[in-house]
This record gives structure tokens, sequence and C-alpha cells, in this order.
């Protein structure tokens, strides 16, 4: 289990430096030709790899592919869109209640299958996502519902997405397969989006072109930690730790972009990492306290609560 936890944090702090980056590139490239950079990146980043060490790119999951894919690729669209229509605080509170559509579905399945219920790394999630609350402390018009709510289906979006992400890894999909083909197809549709919906494209110079390598090498390496955790470990337990995402943006921000945070900042990352803790202390509770025989009759059932330690 707590290597699936090295693993989440690895992908929080990865994604967080890419954010970084991102905001470096804000001034020279449009949304969508950042994720084509981002995923060409990782495409041609893998290949390499799939070509140094005699791996295989083959694949008896292509249905799967395809709808973790789909899914992915609707996600970040739907999730661009918003992010100019939304202050950015709430738009990342609220793209971050994946984890409670998440414990919702724990929740749900426990209770259909009568399977004891991870009641504590619910309230783990919980209070993480309200540290992240009390961090970035959101707000919204009426006027802006309608985005409210689309950044909500991204949330709900990506609950599908992991489900499908464990699903192949439950086919024994290499996590690096599983980011090979995502990387492929977001590299052809945000290529595609760009020309229709920006309508430009620009070609790094030597300035911005050092970022974009920075932000592919870090995306690569994020999308490939999230995919194994999500893939291999424990759901709530990554869920948990993927708020760590959150505190690991504010040192950024205070490292690099000199920004100083209040009070209320240092009780919301406070929060996200007490979160974390309890998470991995309740998880590993759960595994524990269970009989051997009683963990077998779960693992032949499949059952989401305990996942390949």
């Amino acid at each position: 289990m707590f290597i699936h936890s090295f693993w989440a944090l690895l992908a929080a702090a990865s994604f967080s430096l890419m954010a970084a980056c991102v905001k470096q590139c804000n001034n020279y490239f449009g949304p969508l030709e950042l994720v084509f950079y981002r995923s060409i990146f990782t495409t041609l980043t893998i290949f390499a790899l799939v070509w140094l060490k005699g791996y295989s790119v083959k694949t008896t999951q292509v249905r799967g592919h395809l709808v973790r894919d789909v899914l992915g690729l609707c996600s970040v669209c739907i999730w661009f869109f918003t992010l100019g229509k939304l202050p950015l605080g709430t738009n990342i509170t609220l793209t971050y209640t994946t984890s409670l559509f998440l414990a919702v579905n724990f929740i749900g399945l426990a209770l259909i299958r009568k399977q004891p219920t991870p009641w504590g790394a619910v309230f783990a999630i919980i209070l993480g996502f309200s540290g992240i609350v009390i961090l970035l402390r959101p707000s919204f018009d009426s006027g802006q519902l309608a985005a409210a709510l689309l950044c909500l289906s991204v949330a709900l979006i990506d609950l599908f997405t992991y489900w499908q992400v464990k699903a192949l890894g439950k086919a024994e999909e290499p996590s690096w397969r599983i980011v090979f083909y995502f990387a492929i197809f977001c590299s052809v549709g945000s290529l595609i989006a760009t020309f229709a919906l920006e309508g430009d494209f620009h070609l790094p110079d030597l300035y911005s072109a050092g970022w974009v390598l920075l932000m592919g090498l870090f995306a690569t390496l994020g999308m490939l930690a999230s995919t194994r955790a999500w893939a291999y470990g424990n759901m709530l337990l990554v869920s948990c730790l993927g708020f760590s995402a959150i505190p690991f943006s504010e040192v950024i921000s205070i490292v690099f972009f000199k920004h100083h945070p209040d009070f209320f900042t240092w009780v919301g990352m406070l929060l996200v990492l007490i979160a974390g803790l309890l998470c991995t202390f309740f998880t590993k509770s759960l595994e524990y306290g269970l009989s051997k025989d009683k963990k077998a009759e779960l693992t032949k059932t499949q059952s989401p609560l305990l996942e390949d330690d």
C-alpha cells in the first residue's frame, strides 16, 4: 500500500510542477496548444522507452483504452472551457469533488454488497476537501452557475475515468501503455481542436521551449505515477492523497512566485496533510482488521474496498 501512496504523492508533486510551467507558458500559447505539446512530449518519450526496452504496444484492451481516452479528452476540453468562466479557486475546488463522488460510490457499493464501509477513509476525504475549500475560498455569482455545473461534470467524468483505469489495471495493462495510448489520443485531438477552435498554432522560441520541455517532463512523470497509483492502488487512499497537489502548489508559489499565504491558507494545507495521514491509517487498519478468510472472500467478489498492495 505504501508504494502506491508514494506514486500518488509523486503524481501530485509532478502535476503541481507542471502547472507552474504552464503558468510560465500562458503568454506564449493557447490552452489547447499546451495540451498538444504536453501530449506529444509524453508520446515521444514513452515511444523511445518502448523502442529501447523492446516492449510491445500491442494490446487486447482496445475498447478499454478507447473508453478511457474519450473520457479523458472530454474531461480536459470541458475543464479548459470552464477555466475562462470561473475564478481559479472555484474551478479547482469543484474539480476536486471527484473524491466526494468516489466516497459516495464506495458507500453505495458497500451497502449493496453488505461489506464493511470505510467510514474513516470517507471522513478523511471530506476533511481533505474541506481543507481545499478553506484554502481556495471559492465563490461564484448566479451568472456562473452553468459553468459551475459543467465543472462538476468534469469531476463526475473523472470518476468514470478512474474506474476505467482501474479496469485496465486489473486486465494487467501496464501503466505506461495506458498513458501511451491516452497521450496519442490527446495529441491528435488537441491538434485538431487547436486549429478548429483557436485558429492558429505557435512554435516555441528558445525561452518558451525550455518551459515546454519541463512541462512535458513533469506531465509525463505525473501521468505515469498517477496511472500506476489508480490502476493498482486503493482508490480511496489515492483519491485522498491527490489533495496534496494543493499544498505542493502553494509551496511552489511561495518559492518561485513570491506568494505569501495567509492564515486560512496554512489552515487549509494543514487539514489536507492530516486528511492524507488519516486516510493512510484508516485504509491500512481496514485491511489488517479483516481476517484472512474474509479477505479471501472479498477478493473473490472483486471488492473495491481492498485493492492490490
